[in-house]
This record gives structure tokens, sequence and C-alpha cells, in this order.
């Protein structure tokens, strides 16, 4: 059997091996680097920061507008549904439907 890895060539046999240093050379290289650099790299506190502020912001423009929204069909003197204030705020229905309270 044949793969590539990262841009190495890795060909394995069939038998069975029995301790790391029946294998072959390309297998070592590659179980190296899958030891190295396969594992998942938890993200850094300063992007968790970034991606919460980021969130928030999103959160807060989509509030206004649902808000801005409301007051318009108010004015209107229309039915206000999720479905109205989506269309009016140009946001997503799932949108306004978790920020119509």
């Amino acid at each position: 059997m044949e793969f590539e890895i990262l841009g190495y060539k890795i060909s394995i046999e069939k038998k069975a091996i029995k301790n790391k240093e029946d294998m072959p050379n390309d297998l070592k290289w590659a179980l190296e680097i899958l030891q190295k650099y396969g594992k998942k790299i938890p993200p850094s506190p300063k992007k968790v920061e970034s991606a919460k502020r980021a969130s928030k912001i999103k959160a807060d423009k989509a509030k206004e507008k649902v808000i801005n929204a409301v007051n318009l069909l108010r004015l209107q003197g229309e039915e206000i549904t999720p479905y109205k204030v989506a269309k009016t705020a140009q946001i997503s229905y799932n949108t306004a439907k978790k920020y119509l309270k």
C-alpha cells in the first residue's frame, strides 16, 4: 500500500510489524510527523478572546437591526412577526426569531 503524507510517499507491506525497529524508515518518519503535527493545536487565548469579541459585535448589530425593524413595523401599523422582521431588517429568519423576544 502506498500513501502520501505532507509530500512524502510512503509504501507499506501487508505483513505484520511486531516492533518499531522492524518498520521501514519511511513509515518511521511518517509516524514521527503524525505524532508531531497530527494533533489538534488548541487556539491561543488571544484568538479565543478575539473570536468572542467579534461574536458579540455581530450579535449586537443583529439585535439593533431587529429593534429598528420592530419600530419601523410599529410605525407602519403592521403585525410584528419573525418573518416580517427578518425581511425588514434584511437578516435571516432564525436570527430574527432569536432576538425578537
